[in-house]
This record gives C-alpha cells, structure tokens and sequence, in this order.
C-alpha cells in the first residue's frame, strides 16, 4: 500500500467516525486556536508600540533626577548643564525642556481644548524628528530673547483657526493648575501632528524655555529633565558615565542624584515583555497540546483493537511490519494535521472576532496572526500525530497474524 493509499484509508477510517475523530482533536484544536489568537494579539500590541514611538528617535536618551533621591533646588538641571552635556563626544543634539499644562481657547469661544505648553530649545526639532508645514521652529536668540512665540501643531491649528496656515496669527495660553496665568503668543511656526490616532496622542505647544520659565515665575531657570541623540548608541554605557560625571562636578553633588537612560532600552524591555507573556501562554497552550496528543493516541490504540482482524488479513496476504506501522502512522499523523489546520482556521476567525471586539470598545490594537505562527502551528500538530501515534503503529506492526485472525 503506498502513501496515497494510506492517506486515503486514513480519511475513509476519519469520515466512518466523525464525532469521535471531533472528540479526539479537540484538544489539538484548542492548542492550536489560543497559540494563534494569543501571539497575534502580542504581535498587534507590538506593532502598536513601535507605531507610537514611529515619530521619535529609538536612539533617544533621557536624563533625569532621581526617584527617591532627596532633590533639592541645586540639584535641578540648568541652561549650563544643557552646554556641558551637549559638548560631549558622543552627543548629537540634546534639549532641554520645561512643561506646563494649559489650556487654548478654540474656534468656537465656549469650547477649550487641553494642550501641553512646552519650553523648549533648538534641537528638539531634530530629536522628535519634527516636520514642519509652515514657518520655523525655536531658534537660539528665540530662547535668549524671551520671545513670546510659539509652534503649534497643524490639529491644533485647525480647531482654534479653521486652516492651518496661521503664521503670525496670535493665541492665548492659560494654565490650568493653581493660579491660573494667562499668556499671549505669536505662532511663528507649524509642525505636522503624527501622532493624532496613537497611544499618546495629544496637542502640544512649543515656546522658547525661558520664555515658559518666565511665564510660570521660575526665577531660577531650573528644570527637571534634558533629552539627548547620541551619535553611537553602541557608546552608551560610557557616555552614561561621562554624563553623570559632568552633572555632578557642575552641582558638586552625589552622581546617584540622576537617572540616565535610553528609549532603545525602554522598547527592548517592553518587547521582552511582550515576548515572555507570549510565549507563557504558548506554554500554556502547549498543554492543551500535549493532552491533545494523548486523546491521539488512546484513541489510535482502541483503533488497533477494533481492527485486529483487518491486521490479520492484510498480514496474512503479505503485509509487512512496516506496511502495517506506516498505515497507522499515517492515519494518526492525518487526525493531528486535521486539528491543526482547523484550529488556525479557528484562530483566524477568533483573531478577527477579538479585532472587531477592540474596535467596539474603542481600542485602536490590530491583531496581526504572523505566518510563521501558523506553518509552526500545523508541523507541530503533524509532529504530535508522529510522536504519539508511532507506539499505537507499532503495537499494530507486532501482532501475530493468526492470534489477530481469531480475534473476535
């Protein structure tokens, strides 16, 4: 009998018993379906993590004080400190920013929308890797001069406006924390908004920092935070320390009184993250699996039983050991690869059914079945049929044919 033949015996034994060949992979089919509903949904929540910080470098380097370090007024970052780290061999550009949270009247008067007023310098345009539509950014003798000007995002522009070329048109800030503090601004410039449908999506505001410091009555032009591009990310250990050293000398202070770290870093944790809770639940359905694979097998040895005079025929007309192992192989091999491809089948219709699910409940996260998913998915189930169904073949193989001729 060659292999076709097995394959179509296999199918006619399948089809002779169809609700338990259902019984019998139904643990396969249930392995198979969380494997591929559960990696798409990781492989969506990556794709939506990458997608967010799509507009920002990955090679970003944040410098910070301490949590839970004592940080007093001169240990806070100043202007100073921004020169002496940019100065630094391996640093390409860095920022320095000085936030608040405000509010902007829009087109219609009784409507407001919250913004984040940002004080910022030069490089942030390169660091957050800003298109601008019309106008400039920031300048140095902007951030020296104390101009009252401002960059506002193309979004934002449109609902306080109308339109989005609004160069020289004039906008008034307020906080919207304790006291509140009115300030009127020129927009000299307007940047493309990336981020209006992402995880982090906001309206932000962009003016010289000492323009924002003045504004908020910080007199002593100190902040908490300086953002940096380094020009080897390979050298960040070392810049690591350099920066540190240099923070330190400046405030004759503890080094352990600031933070540095890097976005590539943040990422790498979050996909690690992703990947270990991935592959727990791959483990957890790998159980399944494995129960799966034993239902194969009981259920390819009670099918040993009930054809033992079928053995003994075919062995008495000249089947061999290995004719009679290579039937029963096949058959267990086609009952796995069966609960294979209808659990990815099922994967591919609980993948959609959990997108259109996220979508009625507002969450943007795509669900993404990747294709090596699912080719492992169905050599796994074949394999299962190979690993659990080879003892069954070959307790077949060894029966006696004239005790198999007797069975009743």
């Amino acid at each position: 009998m060659n292999i076709i033949e097995n394959f179509r015996s296999a199918i006619f034994n399948i089809l002779s018993s169809k609700m338990r060949t259902i019984l019998t992979t139904l643990g396969i089919i249930i392995g198979i379906t969380s494997v591929v509903v559960i990696t798409s949904i990781g492989k969506g929540f990556e794709n939506q993590i990458n997608e967010s910080f799509s507009g920002i470098s990955t090679d970003i380097v944040s410098v910070s004080t301490s949590y839970g370090e004592t940080i007093r007024d001169k240990d806070k970052f100043t202007l100073e400190d921004l020169k002496s780290v940019k100065n630094l061999a391996n640093v390409n550009y860095a920022e320095a920013t000085y936030n608040l949270n405000a509010s902007v009247t829009l087109k219609n008067p009784k409507e407001t929308a919250d913004v984040g007023l940002y004080g910022t310098t030069p490089d942030l345009k390169n660091i957050n890797k800003i298109e601008m539509l019309f106008g400039k950014f920031i300048e140095e003798r902007d951030v020296q001069s104390k101009a009252k000007v401002c960059v506002l995002d193309n979004k934002l522009a449109i609902k306080i406006f109308g339109r989005q070329d609004v160069l020289g048109e004039r906008i008034l800030v307020k906080t919207i924390f304790g006291s509140t503090k009115e300030i009127e601004l020129e927009v000299i410039g307007v940047y493309k908004n990336k981020n209006e449908d992402s995880l982090f999506a906001s309206y932000d505001i962009y003016s010289p920092i000492k323009t924002v410091m003045e504004f908020d009555g910080n007199k002593d032009e100190t902040y908490n935070n300086i953002k940096l591009i380094l020009k080897d990310t390979k050298l960040f250990d070392g810049t690591k320390k350099e920066i540190l050293r240099v923070l330190s000398t400046n405030h004759n202070n503890n080094p352990k009184k600031y933070s540095v770290s890097g976005n590539f870093q943040v990422l790498d944790s979050m996909s690690g993250t992703i990947k270990i809770f991935t592959i727990f639940v791959g483990f957890v359905a790998g159980i399944s699996l494995l129960v799966g694979g034993i239902g194969v097998m009981n259920i390819m040895l009670v099918t040993v039983t009930e054809r033992t005079r079928e053995i003994g025929i075919r062995k008495s007309l000249g089947a061999t050991n290995n004719n009679i192992k290579f039937q029963f192989l096949i058959e267990a091999i086609t009952i796995s690869m069966l609960g294979g491809i209808v659990g990815v089948l099922l994967g591919y219709l609980g993948t959609f059914v959990t997108w259109q699910v996220l979508k009625v409940m507002g969450n943007t996260l795509v669900p993404t079945v990747s294709m090596p998913v699912v080719l492992g998915s169905v050599i796994i189930s074949s394999l299962i049929g190979v690993i659990f169904g080879v003892y069954p073949a070959g307790k077949a193989a060894k029966l006696d044919p004239i005790e198999a001729l007797r069975y009743e």
